[in-house]
């Protein structure tokens, strides 16, 4: 699964009248969410910033238009070896490089989203969900979730987690039908509990995700 995939290649040229998001280069990107790990496969979230999911990623409508890009995403972040993840930012540019899915010589967007910001989506933004599901809008934040390990310099700690909410919800491909069946977080909490919703959340809240899907 290499950056330069015709499929995702002929994807994302489908969109590339986009405008470009603010970028910066890549390099060590502050993060304070945690989680705890016992060594077994029960995982404990602990929300560091002491702020809840919002209503708006927790309601979000992954429809099955997300089927591929939510499958590529999952399955490469899956692929980082968490010894990588563990090792911080300038080992997973490294890592993303050597395997094909950054080029290498871009400027990367900077994740400089949080969970304060996402909670201050307006009520406007909060109310509309439907309103946003027009083609145009589903294939910005189509677009997003492809591309996004490629453009933007998401923290390795976040992709810690990721990778915990995927392994803790049954892998890759279980994990994105509980995100393609789920419309509601109510119905997320109810197929894949709390992990589901954060899992939602996080890729929801990645800057570039949020910019394109709000």
């Amino acid at each position: 699964m290499k950056f330069q995939l015709i499929t995702a290649a002929l994807f994302v040229a489908s969109v590339a009248a986009l405008p470009a998001a603010q970028s910066d280069n890549h390099g060590l990107i502050p993060d304070t969410d945690d989680f705890v790990d016992d060594g077994s496969d029960a995982i404990t979230f602990v929300e560091a910033r002491g702020v809840t999911v919002t209503d708006a990623a927790a309601n979000f409508n992954f429809t099955t238009d997300f089927d591929f890009a939510l499958d590529r995403l999952l399955a490469e972040i899956d692929e980082i070896p968490d010894e990588v993840l563990e090792q911080g930012d300038d080992a997973l540019h490294k890592w993303l490089v050597d395997h094909g899915h950054r080029a290498g010589n871009e400027k990367l967007k900077r994740d400089d989203s949080s969970e304060e910001a996402a909670a201050n989506l307006s009520l406007l933004e909060r109310g509309e969900l439907a309103a946003r599901a027009s083609i145009w809008k589903i294939a910005k934040c189509v677009a997003a979730i492809v591309q996004l390990l490629a453009t933007t310099a998401i923290p390795a700690a976040k992709l810690l987690r990721i990778k915990k909410y995927i392994k803790a919800l049954g892998g890759t491909k279980q994990a994105v039908k509980l995100l393609l069946g789920a419309t509601t977080k109510a119905e997320k909490l109810k197929v894949g509990g709390q992990v589901l919703v954060s899992l939602a959340a996080e890729l929801l809240g990645i800057s570039t995700v949020k910019n394109n899907c709000f």
